[in-house]
């Protein structure tokens, strides 16, 4: 299985396998290279774009020794929102009885009502509350008996323009895109345990230029952010505030030239960003009414998740517990590599910045249709896998 993830300032490939007698995962490439053609992970030259998708695919076909002819992709950037919509139909059964038609229905309502906004794709359909005859149901209402069904649902959008270009841009390089998803929910499969996803937990990815969030309560997504600034901006503020070009500006906020820079200032600069970061995740959190009440906190993936001090500076501005998320990956050759090759890809495989193309691959040896994220999407299923996977899900 291959997973892609296209961001504004590079492009990840990861290949894994799926080892039947071993039950294991094993990372076979981890390809990286610089993308160009997106702005805030949109694309807007899908042609340039394109050329930074295949030089990647074409170095990890190397690695494998195979051509990368299918992939799992993953959608994010500011094109990225979620939309909540409420039906309410009539049981249909003559003694009252929920059906599973029934929620099909009521599902199909509300979805048929996003459809129908101009230039937005649907990429994951999520039921999130049921009431019968207005009384809030636990977990799924088959079976109850009432009158009338209300179902809550959360879909997680994308514009439409966004991924028809990605997925061009990506088959025109000879590979075939089998089912793409929202890039915060496909990291949060291998970055939240499930015990913070039923707690509730907020999962921010400080890219190059986006930040995303999504939450999660209840095992489910409950809402999804992306914010239209990342670690770039860190860089240009570096250059403005020392007055340095910005190749230098990078280095420094890499803490590459500690003792030509004062730190302090630098510090500065960094944390007064982080700080315009944090206000407007506190501000989203607030808007859904979570702020300061998830109690598995906030973690962080993407490159910029490691700069110093953003755990405490989180904690302090959020007044959430924080850390920076380390990626975990299923089975039993994942704990216990043999081969050397195989233990230092295993290790690189858990940095954060590999999280979104990770968690993809463990999405598509899943198969769509799976619902342990309450995700609703077309029906193919590996059962071997599947049963492996369903261990390590809510």
């Amino acid at each position: 299985m291959t997973g892609i993830d296209v961001g504004s300032a590079f492009v990840r490939v990861v290949v894994c396998d799926y080892s039947q007698s071993d039950q294991g995962l094993v990372v076979r490439a981890l390809v990286k290279v610089p993308s160009d053609g997106l702005k805030n992970g949109y694309v807007v030259n899908a042609d340039t774009a394109g050329e930074c998708i295949g030089t990647a695919l074409s170095e990890a076909g190397r690695l494998t020794g195979q051509q990368i002819k299918r992939a799992t992709v993953a959608v994010g950037g500011v094109g990225l929102s979620t939309i909540m919509e409420t039906a309410t139909i009539a049981i249909s059964r003559a003694d009252g009885v929920v059906s599973e038609f029934d929620v099909t229905r009521a599902v199909g309502e509300s979805e048929a009502r996003v459809s129908e906004r101009p230039n937005t794709k649907i990429l994951h359909t999520i039921p999130s509350e049921f009431k019968v005859d207005g009384r809030k149901v636990l977990g799924k209402p088959l079976g109850h008996v009432g009158a009338k069904l209300e179902i809550r649902t959360l879909f997680v959008t994308a514009a439409m323009p966004h991924v028809e270009a990605l997925v061009s841009a990506i088959e025109a390089q000879g590979t075939e895109v089998s089912d793409f998803y929202a890039a915060p929910i496909a990291e949060s499969m291998v970055t939240l345990t499930p015990s913070a996803r039923n707690a509730g937990s907020v999962l921010v990815n400080l890219g190059a230029e986006t930040v995303s969030l999504v939450t999660y309560e209840d095992s489910l997504p409950t809402s999804l952010k992306v914010f239209p600034l990342g670690s770039v901006d860190i860089t240009n503020d570096i250059a403005l505030g020392l007055r340095v070009s910005l190749e230098e500006a990078e280095q420094v906020k890499l803490g590459l030239l500690p003792d030509k820079r004062p730190n302090k200032k630098v510090g500065d600069i960094i944390s007064a960003r982080f700080s315009d970061i944090f206000e407007l995740i506190d501000t989203h959190l607030k808007k859904i009414g979570r702020s300061g009440l998830l109690p598995a906190g906030v973690l962080f993936t993407g490159e910029a998740s490691h700069s110093k001090g953003i755990e405490e500076l989180a904690r302090k501005e959020l007044g959430l517990p924080a850390k920076v998320a380390k990626n975990f990956i299923p089975g039993n050759l994942a704990s216990k590599p043999t081969e050397a090759r195989v233990r230092e890809r295993l290790e690189r495989a858990r940095d954060p910045e590999w999280s979104v193309a990770l968690g993809l691959c463990v999405l598509g040896l899943m198969g769509p249709g799976e619902e342990s994220l309450g995700l609703r999407v077309a029906k193919r299923t590996k059962s071997g896998v599947i049963k492996f996977l369903r261990q390590f899900l809510p």
